[in-house]
């Protein structure tokens, strides 16, 4: 089994010496202005070893500039972000020519790195032959997965997210082996089924077994909250690189806790004050709308509430509020805006500066 210690470097590989920590995609959630203010918390001292985009839908045409933009904004800036972590570009589809096109778009246009999504579980997306229905013929997976390894040079990445099967975990060691079969540099696996959707349990053991199956990295998602839960993630799976998504909604604070080994200093009410208001000022400086911008501001909080007990209700009555204006107030109301060191917590304070545009 894997170790898990205190005080790890950031790692960008997951096999490299140190914690890997990456920010899980999620369409709709993780844009390039949610991207900036995660890794440019407490100073760019976040915790994230590397991002991944929203998925770009792969279908049987060339993916344009503008879109790979839209999703990345990041490729305009060497595809990292201004606090330097790396940006991977997702991408969504079934047919390996085209997939392998639009990889060699993406690395031309500053791409680090390629990632495969074989595990979105919406009905439109499957229904379409995308994400998680590849998962049926782990075959196809392989293919997908060379096509787009033969496309692009060896210095790139090219690593591939799944679920641990359509519904049962019974053929998780076929896909995960399709997967390195397939040239894969590492695989992301999420703890449950397709037909699970979000439900629980999460299934760590599956990954384990995946883990024990192949020699390349495997890194570890699903139901990752806290500290205690990357701890006991590690020990069931055996992995020590992870992936974190909906955890990091409620407790932005994740990633650097990983690394002190110790979930006993959370954000107060007042630092998630100042972190959502850095968030409402980076979507209107990136050109999101009024409108846009108070829909992704109650998103954070409808799944990051579900996280936060001692902050429930205070974003249940932010969630109602009809305008932006409104919410601005609501979040500039008493408890004042305080330093975590004023609390002499273990993690650095957040940054203060104001955001600049990721499109400047």
């Amino acid at each position: 089994m894997a170790s898990f210690k205190i005080e790890h470097p950031i790692a960008r590989r997951p096999d490299a010496p140190g914690l890997f920590l990456a920010l899980a995609p999620m369409d709709g959630v993780t844009d390039g202005s949610y991207r900036e203010v995660l890794t440019a918390m407490f100073g760019g001292r976040s915790g994230i070893s590397v991002c991944v985009s929203e998925f770009v839908r792969v279908l049987r045409q060339p993916v344009t500039e503008a879109v790979f933009l839209r999703h990345c904004p990041e490729l305009a800036r060497g595809g990292s972000t201004r606090a330097g972590v790396p940006v991977f570009v997702q991408l969504l589809g079934s047919d390996p020519a085209w997939m392998a096109e639009a990889a060699a778009r993406a690395v031309a246009l500053g791409a680090p790195g390629i990632d495969l999504n074989f595990g979105c579980p919406a009905k439109t997306v499957n229904n379409s032959d995308g994400g998680a229905t590849l998962l049926k013929q782990p075959c196809r997976v392989e293919q997908v997965t060379h096509a787009v390894r033969a496309a692009v040079p060896a210095s790139i990445p090219v690593t591939v997210k799944v679920r641990v099967g359509w519904d049962d975990a019974a053929p998780m060691v076929d896909i995960a082996m399709a997967a390195e079969q397939g040239g894969a540099t590492w695989l992301t696996i999420h703890g449950r089924t397709r037909t699970q959707l979000y439900k629980p349990p999460v299934d760590w053991h599956a990954i384990g077994r995946a883990r024990e199956a192949v020699s390349m990295p495997v890194v570890a998602n699903g139901d990752l909250f806290s500290v205690s839960a990357l701890q006991r993630c590690a020990e069931v799976s055996g992995c020590s690189a992870f992936m974190i998504g909906r955890g990091a909604m409620g407790r932005p604070e994740l990633f650097v806790q990983a690394r002190t080994g110790s979930d006993r200093e959370s954000l107060s009410r007042a630092d998630m004050q100042q972190l959502l208001l850095r968030y409402v000022a980076q979507l209107l400086a990136d050109g999101a709308g009024q409108h846009a911008t108070l829909g992704r501001l109650k998103q954070w909080l409808r799944m990051g509430g579900l996280l936060r007990a001692d902050m429930a209700q205070w974003f249940d009555d932010i969630k109602r509020l009809q305008t932006l204006a409104e919410a601005e107030a609501t979040l500039t109301q008493a408890p004042q805006v305080a330093k975590l060191s004023s609390r002499k917590s273990s993690l650095p304070s957040i940054s203060t500066k104001a955001p600049p545009s990721p499109r400047a």
